[in-house]
C-alpha cells in the first residue's frame, strides 16, 4: 500500500513538474550516468595500473638482486649475499627474499632459519611470489625469490585511490555545477518558445469572446508546459468551433436576409414592369372604347400586342431563370461555340453594320455544356450589339487558355462601357440599363457559369466593355 502511494505521488509530482525542470533533471541524469561510467572506468583502470606498477617494481627488484648476486654466488661469498637480501628486505614492498643455488638449497635469506634448507622456487610466479634466475652467461647459478608484502601494496593502492577519488569527487562537483548551469540554459532555450506560444494562445483566447458562450477559467501556470499548451490548443479549438457555429448561424441569417432582399427587389421590378405594361394596355383599351372609329386604331392595337408580348417574354424569362440547369459536359472546340453564337446574331450585326472579329485557336478545346455555354456567349454578344450605335461598332469574340490554366471566352466592344458605380449591380436579376431590357441576360449568364464551377467577370477597359467567361483549369465538376 505504501509503495503504491509512493508511486502515485511520484507520478503526480512528475506530471506537475515543468518541462524546464524535467529537462534539467534529464540532462543531470545523463551527465551523472556518463560521469559515473567514466569514473568507474577510470577507477578500475587506475587501480589495475597502480598494481601493475608496483608489481613491476618488485619484478625489477628481483631482477636487480639476481644480477647483483651472480658474482658473490659464483665466488661463494655468503656475507655479500646476506647484505644483498637485507637491502631488499628494507623495502616495504618486500616481505621475504631468498637466494638459492641451482639445486634449490637456500644460500641467503631474510629468514636466517631458512639458510641451508631446500628453498621453494615457484615455476608460475603470481601476485605474491616473484622469481628471477641468477645467470652467468648461459649458465644458471641459482634463483632469487621475492615475496611481495600485499598488505603494504594494498595500503599504497588504497591511499593513492583515495586521493584519486577525492580529485574525481571535486571534478564531479564542478561537472554537476556546470551541468546544472548548462542544463538550465539549454532547457530555457528550448522551453522559452513553448512558454511564449502558450502565453500567446492564452492571450488570444482571452481576446476571443462569443456572446452566449461560457468563459473558460485561466490555464494553471504550474505544471508541464506541453500539457498547458495542449490544453490551450483544446480550448482554442473549442472556441473556434463556437465561432464557426456562430458564423454559420450568422451566414444563414445573412443568406435569408439577402434572399428576402433579392426577392423584394425582383418583386418590385416585376411589379413595376407589369404596372407599366398594364398602364399602357389600359390606356389603349380606354381609347378604343371611347372612340368607335379612331383614326389610329391600328396603332393602339399594335401597342396592346407589344405590351402583351412583353409581359409574356417577362414571364417566360422569369420561369427560365428560376428553373435549375442540368449540364451535360462535353469536350468541344471553343471556336465552334463562338461561331455558332455569332450566327445567332448575324442579322442584328448586319443591320447595325457592326464589325465582328473572332480570335480563337482552332485546336483549343473546352469542357462544358455546349448549349448552355453557347447561350451564355450569345447573351453577352446580344448585350454588346444592343449597346453599340448603328454605325461604326466593333465587337471581338475571343477564346484562349491563360497562364494559370483556366479557359476564358470573352466579348469585347467599343461601346459606352459600364459605369463604375453600376459594375456590382449589373449581374443582379432585373437590373438593366436599357429602356426595354428585361434585366435577366447577365443574371442567366452568371447562373450558367455557376453550374460550370466558373464565373463571369467585367474586366476594366479604357474604351468599351469586356465580359469574360472563366472556367477552372481542371474543368467543371472536377
Amino acid at each position: 500500500m505504501t509503495a503504491h502511494l509512493s508511486h502515485s505521488f511520484a507520478i503526480h509530482l512528475w506530471r506537475h513538474l515543468s518541462v524546464r525542470s524535467k529537462s534539467i533533471i534529464f540532462v543531470l541524469m545523463l551527465i551523472a550516468g556518463i560521469y559515473g561510467m567514466i569514473v568507474l572506468f577510470l577507477y578500475t583502470a587506475v587501480e589495475q595500473n597502480m598494481e601493475k606498477q608496483i608489481h613491476s617494481r618488485v619484478i625489477h627488484l628481483s631482477r636487480g638482486l639476481a644480477r647483483d648476486a651472480a658474482d658473490p654466488l659464483l665466488s661463494g661469498n655468503s656475507s655479500t649475499l646476506l647484505k644483498l637480501v637485507e637491502q631488499v628486505e628494507n623495502n616495504p614492498l618486500i616481505r621475504r627474499a631468498i637466494i638459492t643455488d641451482p639445486q634449490g638449497l637456500t644460500v641467503a635469506s631474510t629468514q636466517s632459519t631458512a639458510i641451508g634448507r631446500q628453498g621453494l622456487v615457484p615455476t608460475n610466479p603470481g601476485h605474491e611470489e616473484f622469481t628471477a634466475p641468477i645467470r652467468a652467461g648461459s649458465h644458471i647459478l641459482g634463483y632469487v625469490s621475492l615475496r611481495a608484502n600485499n598488505d603494504v601494496i594494498q595500503s599504497v593502492v588504497d591511499t593513492r585511490m583515495d586521493l584519486a577519488i577525492r580529485r574525481l569527487s571535486f571534478l564531479g562537483m564542478i561537472t554537476a555545477f556546470m551541468g546544472l548551469i548548462g542544463a538550465s540554459l539549454i532547457s530555457n532555450t528550448f522551453t522559452r518558445p513553448i512558454r511564449r506560444l502558450s502565453q500567446q494562445m492564452a492571450d488570444v483566447e482571452s481576446r476571443l469572446h462569443v456572446d452566449g458562450f461560457p468563459q473558460y477559467s485561466p490555464i494553471p501556470a504550474d505544471g508541464d508546459e506541453i500539457t498547458r499548451l495542449e490544453e490551450g490548443f483544446k480550448r482554442l479549438e473549442q472556441r473556434l468551433q463556437q465561432y464557426l457555429l456562430e458564423l454559420e448561424q450568422l451566414h444563414r441569417r445573412q443568406q435569408a436576409m439577402q434572399c428576402m432582399a433579392t426577392i423584394g427587389e425582383m418583386s418590385a421590378q416585376v411589379a413595376h414592369e407589369i404596372r407599366n405594361a398594364l398602364s399602357s394596355l389600359r390606356g389603349a383599351a380606354r381609347y378604343l372604347v371611347r372612340y368607335e372609329q379612331p383614326v389610329n386604331r391600328q396603332e393602339f392595337i399594335n401597342i396592346i400586342e407589344e405590351e402583351v408580348q412583353r409581359l409574356y417574354d417577362m414571364t417566360q424569362g422569369f420561369l427560365d431563370f428560376g428553373r435549375p440547369y442540368h449540364i451535360d459536359l462535353t469536350e468541344v472546340p471553343a471556336l465552334d461555340l463562338l461561331l455558332r453564337s455569332s450566327k445567332r446574331h448575324a442579322t442584328d450585326l448586319e443591320a447595325k453594320q457592326i464589325t465582328l472579329t473572332i480570335n480563337c485557336p482552332p485546336s483549343l478545346q473546352v469542357v462544358a455544356d455546349p448549349q448552355l455555354f453557347e447561350q451564355a456567349i450569345s447573351n453577352l454578344l446580344l448585350n454588346a450589339v444592343e449597346a453599340l450605335p448603328n454605325h461604326g461598332g466593333c465587337i471581338t469574340l475571343y477564346g484562349r487558355r491563360e497562364e494559370n490554366g483556366q479557359f476564358v471566352a470573352g466579348v469585347v466592344d467599343n461601346g459606352p462601357g459600364v459605369p463604375p458605380e453600376r459594375a456590382n449591380d449589373i449581374f443582379k436579376p432585373y437590373v438593366t440599363g436599357k429602356a426595354k431590357g428585361g434585366g435577366l441576360g447577365l443574371a442567366v449568364v452568371t447562373k450558367i457559369m455557376m453550374v460550370h464551377d466558373g464565373q463571369v467577370e467585367l474586366r476594366h477597359r479604357e474604351v468599351g466593355a469586356e465580359f469574360a467567361l472563366c472556367l477552372p483549369p481542371q474543368g467543371p465538376g472536377r
